[in-house]
């Protein structure tokens, strides 16, 4: 994109005044900016996009990048040479084509329309739509209107006679005005029958409809011209006839922009032309060479002579197609010297007098400004550089060679000490009343009193350098500026105060100092700073990037504050520079005026005087190393219109996702690339955007110009992407757009994997218990194993050493016994012995037998169980029936010890109560319990089996019950003359601990 002034193309003035009003900012994008070539048709549309109709296809522009349309999926244009665009009141866009046809495009869709429609063959020059509705096109071979579904060409059933149809157009009551090829025709609002004026037309006519509603008529007949008074209700024209006849200034196109100026590109020049007071014709009535204001060509104030369209869009810029790109124009706030050229802005400075009379010099001259005019006061001074004007109201002139003081009408020369020359000064700055002071190079500060220069040296130590700027305070302190970005103020009695990057100075080598009644500005290389209230403060260019080389600086009468820097002009509201100094973290709001408003150049660099003033009628001069500009304090940009903000696409993983709904990423990609346009067209460079993702930023992200936002490594989830964004005057736009973002996560991130993670954790973690349980049990078991075996062998000598002798005793006891008469006394007592060494034996075998008992698993349980029913049948007459069938596994030693003392004492019970002929001993496990079964066919337990033990002395049934309980089972006992069944279900639960475990005696 190029920027630049079209000041060049001025060919008229308005007036003979020396201000020349603001001119016209020039912007212009060619094919190397990717601008479409061959641009035939311009339209906005209500979003604010500009599109494009080229040769070469159609395109939107947002004022940044341009983007081809692509058409859904399975259609197409009927060609790529556009002549026409119309968006309607409906937002819908036709499109016309050189070859023919139209195609409408909305929401997304589009459909085409060709001759077999209805729509009139040739190439379309223009559509219009009238305040009710209703679309008309006139093409190369006819007029069309469209009824809602198809076109119908209008011919003589309308009452219209023309082949074809050169233009259209719908003025403010609705009438619909053609130009037929040879005349003017009109159908009034309702009616179904066109109708003649008395305007003769040539072929090729084109109108327009100005502000005012005035309809305006091109060709070559007459050139350009208004139709004034012309409507439905009069449509004839008094002095039609008498018009000259001329193609002079004829217009292929025509726009009115919004100060109601005429635009226009050239019919068989291609050029174009501007018409800054169009209602302000001359005689008779034909925009001639004097009403034409400027006149715009390539290749500097445009990019090709072969223009065609041209509009005005919502913001007033007037914009131009061309075969080489598109041009934008808009009036800038900043205006120049008619005369006052570049040539002389080596030689270019300002001043004021005591009235505040703005004074400027050129290479030779000093002129006065009165009003708009400048008044020549000095001529044929050679060389000047700058020139300035004391307490005195005497005006100072440096030149190259000699410095010269003018008053009382006489100029005279003031010899510099020791001879040297004017341009040997650092600064030149008014002091109090007959005092001068200078800063000259080699010679450092020297003051001009009574006709005679004095040298003067600060009392001060810790300047670093020579002064290069100073100024007087209202308060009769002169300010000193040091190059080593020192700042010296010397009061009225002499006294000193210095200041540097210790006490609140930090703005690199001092240039400027402007005072005010209450403050004082130093303008420097990297900052700007206030003294104010005793305290100094600075604003650098590290916080504030358009803070540099500042050479002039302006206080208005509201105290807001002007700057001419390295970044062109800014402009602070008092409020906001304040707000500033007062907060360091505060950005406050600036006006910019730059190239971008016509201001060339920076601000001149090493004047001994400042580069800003203010003359009597509040316009702000600012001196540039390209030359000199004006612009009027109270200027206000008139753009407020807030930008309309749109999401253009998002990108993941190198693939580009539709942003026009809810966006859905690859799963697990948290890298992301959003593209976010915000279209105004008055200075697209000026738009500033802000966004926020909600979900990962905390606050809005300021990106300046930037026009992507980046994102990595995001997490899982659903987020809300924001971007608002302000215009080139700081209007925002704070509702800007939206668009939601879901990132799915992968099988890993998803919240049934972190489930199933979590339960597989809690799965090892039981896993890992269960086997640290087993290896606790089988440490255990190993050293219960252990134990029993050393019980065994206890047991085996108990029973192979002591019971065998207690046996062998009672033997020669029982020998004895047999051999004395039953009546012997001594029989009573050798029976008594026996009896005890009996009862120790049975006492013994139980002791025995508790030794040995180690049942651990069920195994070892079933195998004793089988081991005690054989045992008992050995010893009887009564047949049983075993069955044994369990499925291993490791039980709590006691819960086995108490089944088989279940077991054993029913079996006893059986073998020696029951007369049964027939025992059923049946232990087996199943599912869920380990079930003991012992059935007999005697004669039953009788009655007492459940009654109270300490009545019936029956101890068994009560232990056996004891034990169940212990267990945690339930014990059945059936029994009557046919026999008693014995049932114990076990839980296998319980097999590894008891339910109640009772402390054992």
């Amino acid at each position: 994109m190029a920027v630049a002034l079209a000041c060049a193309a001025v060919a008229h003035a308005a007036d003979n005044g020396a201000l020349q009003p603001g001119n016209f900012v020039h912007q212009a994008w060619t094919t190397r900016d990717g601008a479409p070539p061959a641009n035939i048709a311009l339209a906005q549309a209500p979003d604010g996009y500009l599109w494009l109709g080229s040769g070469t296809g159609l395109y939107r522009f947002d004022g940044v990048a341009f983007s081809r349309y692509q058409p859904p999926a399975g259609e197409h244009l009927p060609s790529a040479n556009i002549t026409a665009l119309k968006f309607t009141a409906r937002g819908g866009l036709w499109v016309g084509f050189y070859d023919g046809g139209a195609a409408y495009i909305a929401d997304g869709a589009l459909r085409a329309y060709d001759v077999a429609d209805g729509f009139p063959p040739g190439w379309v020059l223009v559509f219009a739509e009238g305040p009710d509705g209703d679309l008309w096109a006139a093409t190369s071979q006819g007029l069309g209107r469209f009824d809602g579904a198809r076109w119908h060409k209008v011919g003589d059933d309308w009452g219209y006679a023309a082949d074809r149809a050169d233009w259209a157009q719908f003025d403010a009551e609705g009438t619909l005005w053609v130009a037929a090829v040879n005349q003017l025709v009109y159908l009034p609002r309702g009616a179904a029958t066109f109708k003649a004026t008395n305007v003769a037309l040539a072929p090729g006519a084109t109108l327009a409809l100005d502000g005012k509603g005035t309809l305006w008529v091109s060709d070559r007949l007459h050139g350009t011209r208004p139709l004034s008074g012309l409507s439905a209700a009069h449509p004839t024209m008094a002095d039609a006839a008498s018009l000259p006849v001329t193609d002079v200034h004829a217009a292929l196109r025509m726009a009115f922009d919004h100060d109601g100026g005429l635009w226009a590109t050239g019919l068989g020049t291609g050029k174009v032309f501007h018409v800054a007071a169009p209602d302000q014709l001359g005689t008779p009535g034909i925009v001639a060479d004097d009403d034409v204001t400027s006149n715009f060509t390539a290749p500097q104030g445009l990019t090709s002579n072969t223009a065609t369209p041209v509009i005005v869009d919502r913001e007033g810029n007037a914009w131009i197609g061309t075969a080489a790109g598109i041009d934008s124009y808009h009036r800038g706030p900043v205006g120049a010297l008619r005369d006052f050229g570049p040539e002389a802005r080596l030689h270019t400075s300002v001043t004021r007098d005591a009235h505040a009379q703005l004074w400027l010099s050129n290479q030779e001259t000093v002129y006065r400004l009165d009003g708009d005019n400048l008044v020549t006061v000095l001529a044929g001074v050679p060389d000047i550089l700058s020139i300035l004007f004391d307490a005195d109201g005497v005006l100072w002139v440096v030149g190259y060679h000699d410095l010269y003081r003018y008053r009382d009408g006489h100029l005279e020369t003031v010899p510099l000490p020791n001879g040297l020359y004017g341009s040997r000064l650092k600064f030149l700055a008014a002091g109090a009343a007959g005092e001068l002071w200078a800063s000259i190079e080699g010679l450092g500060v020297h003051r001009f009193r009574k006709d005679r220069w004095e040298p003067w040296a600060p009392k001060t130590k810790g300047t670093k350098g020579y002064p290069t700027t100073g100024a007087m305070a209202a308060d009769g302190t002169f300010w000193l500026g040091y190059a080593g970005g020192e700042v010296l103020g010397v009061g009225p009695a002499g006294r000193e105060a210095l200041y540097d990057q210790r006490n609140g100075m930090d703005i690199g080598s001092l240039a400027t100092i402007t005072a005010s009644h209450t403050d004082v500005y130093f303008g420097g290389s990297t900052g700007l700073a206030r003294y104010h209230g005793g305290q100094m403060q600075s604003l650098t260019d590290r916080d504030f990037p358009a803070l540099m080389g500042i050479t002039g600086i302006v206080q208005a009468a509201n105290g807001d504050v002007w700057i001419n820097g390295g970044h062109g002009a800014l402009h602070f509201t008092a409020a906001e520079l304040a707000s500033a100094f007062a907060n360091q973290r505060y950005r406050p709001q600036a006006g910019p005026f730059d190239f971008r408003d016509g201001i060339q150049g920076i601000a001149r660099q090493g004047q001994p005087v400042p580069s800003m003033q203010q003359d009597d009628s509040g316009r702000i001069w600012l001196v540039t190393n390209e030359g000199l500009y004006w612009l009027a304090a109270s200027v206000l940009r008139r753009n407020t219109n807030p930008p309309p903000v749109y999401i253009t696409g998002v990108q993941a993983d190198g693939r580009v996702l539709d942003p026009a709904g809810p966006v859905r990423l690859p799963a697990g990609d948290g890298s992301l690339q959003i593209d976010y346009t915000a279209v105004s067209l008055t200075s697209p460079s000026r738009v500033r955007f802000r966004y926020r993702l909600d979900g990962e930023d905390k606050d809005w992200v300021d990106a300046g110009t930037r026009r992507q936002a980046y994102y990595t490594n995001l997490s899982p989830g659903t987020y809300h992407f924001n971007v608002i964004a302000s215009n080139d005057d700081g209007v925002w736009n704070e509702r800007g757009a939206r668009i939601a973002i879901d990132i799915p996560p992968r099988f890993y991130q998803a919240a049934w994997f972190i489930a199933l993670e979590a339960l597989l954790v809690l799965a090892l973690i039981g896993i890992a218990y269960v086997w640290r349980i087993r290896s606790v049990s089988r440490a255990v078991r190993l050293q219960s194993e252990a134990r029993h075996e050393e019980r065994e062998r206890i047991a085996r000598e108990l029973h192979d050493t002591l019971l065998q002798a207690i046996y062998g005793i009672m033997l020669r006891f029982q020998a004895v016994a047999s051999a004395i008469p039953k009546d012997d006394p001594m029989q009573e007592g050798i029976q008594g012995t026996l009896k005890v060494a009996n009862d120790f034996i049975v006492e013994g075998r139980d002791r025995v037998r508790e030794l040995r008992t180690n049942i651990t698993s069920l195994r070892k349980l079933g195998a004793a169980v089988e081991e005690l029913a054989h045992l008992l049948e050995k010893a009887s007459a009564v047949s049983m029936a075993i069955e044994v069938h369990v499925e291993d596994q490791d039980i709590d030693p006691e819960v086995g010890e108490d089944i088989l003392a279940i077991c054993r004492e029913s079996l006893v019970n059986a073998f020696r109560h029951a007369s049964a002929a027939r025992i059923e001993l049946r232990l087996v496990t199943t599912r869920r319990a380990l079930e003991l079964t012992i059935s007999d066919d005697g004669i039953g337990m009788g009655h007492n089996a459940d009654s109270d033990p300490r009545e019936s002395g029956h101890w068994g049934i009560a232990g056996m019950r004891e034990r169940a309980t212990t267990l945690g089972a339930p014990l059945s006992i059936q029994s009557n003359t046919r026999g008693t069944r014995i049932a114990l279900a076990l839980p296998l639960r319980c097999l590894r601990r008891r339910a109640n475990r009772p402390a054992r005696s």
